[in-house]
């Protein structure tokens, strides 16, 4: 199941880690993006015209560092490398949608804006009861969808009716608890203690902390997972993430790391 090489590695990245040994890495700044596509071509330039030099999967993420004619610069296997911008989602585009939770209006008329304040111009108004789906919080501000486009209102006037994190949803689940775990990372093919085919997209657990086929949602790749997996090392706190390559096992490393466990 699990590689030895590809163990070796991400054993080792976590000592360097612990040593305070560093490589050398990309000072440029980017931005996180995800691919949406089923399978996205990476190419040589910024068009269809230069030549294929690998591809990503669904659910990839990827540093951004440059665009370009509706094309997106990225790093892959360590190298420079183009895909386009139609299939690859922004973080900052998805990030204030991930966690969302329901609310309804207690005032008897509440002015939407079009900023966290009252300063910003007013886009609109709900009645008492209207519901809501909060993205985001802000200076005592909510974020919500009105009328296709992002408006803010008062916190003080929407009622959420609970703060149980178990009522927040992630990409449409509910989160039924969160969970501090080490992950680090494998590769290589084969298949899974469910006789699945190992892919990204699927977790190695200890089955007696999470159960088999249970939904993991990891935020710093912004993907749910599905624990399918298990092995030898795989004990208590601890999750593998199947990786496409020896490179991005090198670069996810082992990492603490707070999972939402989904139903």
């Amino acid at each position: 199941m699990i590689k030895k090489f590809a163990k070796t590695t991400a054993i080792i990245s976590a000592f360097i880690v612990m040593l305070g040994v560093t490589t050398p890495i990309d000072a440029a700044s980017c931005e996180k993006g995800t691919v949406t596509a089923s399978s996205l071509n990476v190419r040589s330039g910024a068009s269809t015209k230069y030549r294929k030099i690998g591809s990503l999967e669904k659910g990839n993420t990827v540093n951004i560092y440059d665009a370009k004619d509706g094309w997106y610069k990225i790093k892959y296997d360590g190298a420079n490398g183009w895909v386009s911008q139609k299939y690859v989602s922004k973080a900052s585009q998805a990030s204030s949608t991930t966690t969302t939770k329901k609310g309804t209006v207690t005032a008897n008329s509440l002015n939407v804006r079009s900023g966290a304040s009252t300063s910003y111009k007013k886009i609109g108004s709900l009645k008492k009861g209207a519901k809501v789906t909060i993205y985001q919080t802000k200076n005592g501000w909510y974020k919500i969808k009105y009328n296709g486009k992002y408006g803010w209102v008062s916190k003080k006037y929407v009622s959420t009716g609970t703060t149980s994190s178990s009522q927040e949803t992630v990409k449409g689940y509910k989160v039924q608890k969160s969970l501090k775990v080490r992950a680090v990372a494998y590769t290589g093919g084969g298949y899974t203690a469910l006789g699945t085919k190992a892919r990204y997209g699927v977790i190695a657990v200890d089955p007696k902390v999470i159960p088999y086929r249970t939904k993991v949602y990891i935020k710093e790749l912004d993907k749910v997972f599905v624990a399918e997996d298990c092995g030898g090392g795989i004990k208590g706190n601890i999750i593998d993430i199947y990786m496409n390559s020896e490179s991005q096992c090198r670069n996810w490393g082992s990492r603490n790391i707070t999972i939402q466990l989904l139903k």
